[in-house]
């Protein structure tokens, strides 16, 4: 096969004829071996070489006819093939315009299962950015009312009663309310749930589908798509029970984790979706599964801050690596639904792991300011009444009380420690001013200063050199840290030798 490849000089297509029939040889000479499982893996091999050669329906054909074979039907990389194949060719039939160009689910699928062996996700696994926009419509205060404006009730209505007649829609629901059924109260439809704009502000990493509501009531793009979608296709039903059942083998093939939710989601099948990632949380050990929970119940359920935030946390204990999910509890913190503390030991672990980004050590440095103020409010520093189990600051104490805890001050002197020579030294000052990136200095020596003081020797080599830059605003920032500065080291160091 290889030599044909090499060698051929007939085009693709004589290469793959002669290549189907390398393969035939190879099966006829199987035949004498009827219980033998390398029938089987050729068989598998030619499937993956259709796909290679973007045959499709033979590639499916293929994997089908194995898929019915006895002893077969719970194999896990047959199952995610075959799921993968199906999930193609559902979402083949959907119209061009609905499709999104650059949705490969092959690759796709194999990028996640890289990233669960402990690589980084791409899209919505780590698509954070240096700023963050606080007024976004990721969360909105308690206090907001329903997006839901007089303007556009009636279409919304109306489209729920063609698409959903046993659902009812208030118009006083807020964007948090459950659409209900009359004796069923979890349905929530994909598409309606927060926006009267089909998929708008759900990552197509998710819903990988284009569709737009035009201004009056009628819209033909969404018309053909339900009519498609509710149409009974074998092609989804292989799909979804194949990915489930690689999804659920022991050990679980994770590349299905994503397809599934995306298919899932594609049928309007939220509950569902929301259920299998609940599943995978429980026995994973993979940050994946959390991150996609937690987008899921932040974009459809905004009420639910407290699984929200444990969602992204425990991602967080998984993959230190992660800021997208160190992005979302800031959000959630700007938003008043993290608390400080919690944030504060989020962040630093995050820190622990990586050289972190310019808004990440900035936020760090508020943290320390919140906590450490004599300002500070019960109700600031408790930052959510939403969350439960929120500790306490005494806001008259020079050292917050959650440093006075023996572990929590033992563990943050050797994380000073550490971050001396990790993040600090003279190497990280240099590589650092190289890039120029100004932002990313004031930050760290801002937090520099909150940790060692201001006199610390890489807080005063970045104010030096932010002032030969004559960056007014940077400069500004560090000098108002460095003046405020907590002294963290010290304040720990010395509450040790007060006790002794």
């Amino acid at each position: 096969m290889d030599i044909h490849r090499k060698l051929e000089h007939g085009g693709k297509t004589r290469y793959y004829h002669r290549t189907d029939k390398i393969f035939n040889v190879w099966l006829t000479r199987l035949v004498s071996l009827p219980t033998s499982t390398k029938k089987h893996l050729v068989k598998l091999e030619r499937a993956l070489f259709y796909l290679s050669q973007e045959k499709i329906d033979d590639a499916y054909n293929s994997t089908r006819a194995l898929i019915g074979k006895d002893g077969l039907q719970m194999e896990p990389t047959l199952n995610l093939i075959h799921g993968l194949i199906s999930y193609d060719k559902w979402y083949s039939g959907l119209p061009k315009d609905m499709q999104l160009e650059e949705l490969d689910v092959y690759n796709e699928a194999c990028t996640t299962s890289e990233a669960s062996n402990g690589h980084e996700e791409s899209g919505l696994q780590d698509s954070s950015n240096d700023s963050i926009d606080v007024d976004d419509a990721s969360f909105r205060p308690c206090s907001s009312e329903s997006s839901i404006n007089n303007g556009n009730i009636d279409k919304k209505q109306k489209i729920y009663k063609k698409y959903f007649p046993v659902y009812s829609v208030k118009e006083n629901d807020s964007v948090g309310s459950d659409v209900k059924e009359v004796g069923c109260t979890d349905f929530r439809s994909v598409f309606f749930s927060t926006s009267d704009s089909p998929t708008c502000g759900l990552e197509k990493s998710l819903l990988p589908l284009r569709l737009k509501l035009a201004a009056g009531t009628s819209n033909d793009s969404f018309d053909s798509y339900w009519k498609y979608k509710s149409t009974p296709n074998h092609f989804y039903v292989d799909a979804e029970r194949c990915l489930r059942v690689a999804l659920h083998s022991s050990p679980p093939v994770m590349a299905a984790l994503v397809p599934l939710i995306q298919i899932l989601l594609l049928g309007d099948k939220l509950k569902e979706a929301l259920c299998e990632l609940e599943k995978v949380c429980h026995s994973s050990t993979t940050a994946l599964p959390f991150r996609l929970r937690g987008r899921l119940v932040e974009y459809f359920d905004q009420n639910q801050v407290s699984t929200i935030s444990c969602c992204y946390e425990e991602a967080l204990r998984r993959d230190p690596t992660c800021s997208y999910s160190v992005k979302k509890l800031i959000e959630m913190h700007r938003k008043g639904y993290y608390n400080t503390v919690r944030l504060l030991e989020s962040i630093a672990l995050h820190l622990d792991s990586v050289n972190g980004k310019p808004f990440i050590w900035e936020e760090l440095v508020s943290c320390f300011l919140r906590l450490f103020s004599d300002r500070t409010t019960e109700n600031e520093d408790c930052f959510s009444c939403n969350v439960e189990g929120d500790a306490e600051i005494n806001a008259s104490s020079s050292l917050s009380s959650v440093f006075c805890e023996q572990h929590k001050r033992e563990s943050w002197k050797l994380r000073c420690k550490w971050w001396m020579n990790h993040h600090f030294s003279q190497n990280n000052y240099m590589s650092e001013t190289e890039e120029g990136d100004c932002k990313l200095l004031a930050c760290k020596a801002a937090c520099a200063s909150h940790l060692f003081g201001p006199r610390f020797q890489y807080v005063k080599a970045v104010e030096g050199y932010l002032s030969k830059q004559e960056d007014r605003d940077e400069f500004g920032f560090l000098s108002r840290n460095m003046e405020n500065s907590v002294k963290l080291l010290h304040s720990l160091e010395k509450l040790r030798s007060d006790s002794v």
